[in-house]
């Protein structure tokens, strides 16, 4: 099969004629399908996360959802040439991603999105070559765009199939994670200073301005961020103070945390944490984003608090990552059936929340930043920031139940009622939080018109 793979984020689809390229989704509770005409040589992949959108009459992005997306697809194809008495269609994903709970048996998200594509393709008279739905486990759906040939494989097995080959492996010692940590490029100290001040709630703009001006490399990254939101296309800003003038300070705060941790993400690789290059970055801003959210619908927490601790909360995976190379087959094959906490404590000795918030105190993180980069995965743990941490889990586990692939990792959602208890939500809002979940989350530029 060809090699040239080419993701299709959760919420869209993509289409075109023959070429010689492979479209691959990452599939959990989101669905996939695939179509292509043979004959005519045109195909594509959509990568569905709901079955329908809340209302049919206001829907913003109707590629999110089954009812509304597939028809868009059918059609994209039928005006590049395709006809629908050739067109073949595969379906994979709408899995419950264990360990399942009455939180997705309830919802059923997965199998009511594969009941609504199946019948719209019955109501096309599209053929359906096959559909792998259900189950317990992730999947990857790739189609060759050359020859319309598709694939369904389990994602954790074939993740641990490519990796090395078995040896004997010894967990790094407590020294050599510390030297990791010692020799990774840490977040900017410009950055963590900024983080300090904002949070003492005594500052004004232009200290903001003042102390970011003297790391010209994260400026620079900044503006970059700053210059990529859609509507900063009809000015170019060249400066930070340009950059609060037209956007705002809290944007200029959010583009400089999100400038940081991306140098910071990028040192992990592609077949550690994530099955794509960037992909524990993506999983940090889309969560800071669905975070914010959170805080917005609920006011208990600062949004601008939320959206940091979401773009926080997994610094320690990039250490651990550094350590995955030699344990790569032993590491998948325990996240069949064990939670990537339990893995990583089997397998590397401690888990990435505590290489979390080792960083969080040697980077002198507030209370409130550290506690949701510890117990993001036990909210009921934290002693005084119940409501911040339970955001950030709340939102970290609606990104990994609903956009597979941009880190492997199945949460524990055995604390969720304890979550929205705390943040005074309801089962019944759920349905709102996920519809609210970010889309094109491969496209940097394209996330960042979304903060």
């Amino acid at each position: 099969m060809n090699n040239n793979f080419e993701h299709i984020p959760a919420g869209s689809f993509k289409a075109s004629r023959a070429k010689p390229v492979v479209y691959q989704a990452f599939l959990g509770t989101c669905v996939g399908v695939a179509l292509y005409d043979k004959i005519n040589k045109i195909g594509g992949l959509m990568h569905i996360i709901l079955p329908q959108p809340p209302s049919e009459s206001t829907v913003d992005f109707p590629e999110k959802y089954a009812s509304t997306g597939l028809p868009l697809l059918i059609n994209q194809l039928i005006s590049l040439g395709a006809s629908r008495d050739n067109m073949i269609a595969t379906i994979a994903g709408g899995a419950l991603v264990g360990p399942v709970s009455n939180f997705d048996i309830n919802l059923d998200i997965g199998g009511r999105s594969a009941n609504i594509a199946h019948a719209i393709l019955k109501a096309n008279n599209i053929k359906l070559k096959e559909s792998e739905t259900g189950g317990f486990f992730m999947c990857t759906l790739n189609l060759n765009m050359e020859n319309g040939e598709t694939s369904i494989e389990p994602t954790w097995q074939e993740q641990a199939k490519t990796s090395k080959t078995d040896k004997k492996y010894s967990p790094p010692t407590i020294d050599e994670i510390k030297n990791t940590i010692e020799t990774l490029q840490p977040i900017p100290q410009t950055a963590l200073k900024i983080l300090r001040i904002v949070e003492s709630s005594r500052y004004d703009t232009a200290d903001i301005v003042e102390e970011l001006s003297t790391d010209q490399v994260l400026s620079g990254q900044t503006l970059k961020m700053c210059n990529s939101v859609m509507f900063a296309g009809t000015k170019k800003i060249d400066t930070l103070k340009e950059a609060v003038l037209l956007l705002g300070e809290s944007f200029l705060l959010k583009s400089l945390i999100t400038a940081a941790v991306d140098t910071y993400y990028n040192q992990s690789g592609s077949s550690g944490y994530s099955l794509c290059k960037g992909g524990l970055f993506f999983h940090a801003v889309s969560t800071a984003l669905t975070a914010e959210k959170i805080a917005q619908l609920t006011g208990k927490v600062n949004p601008s608090l939320a959206s940091t601790a979401g773009l926080l909360h997994d610094i320690g995976k990039v250490v651990l990552d550094q350590h995955l190379s030699d344990s790569y087959p032993l590491f998948f094959r325990n996240l069949e059936d064990k939670s990537a906490l339990e893995t990583e404590k089997k397998v590397i000795g401690l888990t990435h929340c505590d290489a979390g918030k080792y960083l969080a105190k040697k980077w002198n993180f507030s209370d409130a930043l550290s506690d949701a980069v510890g117990f993001h995965h036990f909210p009921e743990k934290t002693k005084t920031n119940k409501e911040i941490v339970s955001i950030v889990f709340l939102a970290d586990l609606l990104m990994s139940r609903f956009n597979t692939g941009l880190k492997l990792e199945k949460i524990q959602d055995d604390r969720l009622t304890f979550a929205l208890e705390t943040l005074g939500l309801s089962f019944t809002d759920l349905p709102r939080l996920i519809d609210s979940i970010p889309i094109n989350l491969f496209n940097k530029n394209k996330l960042m018109e979304t903060i």
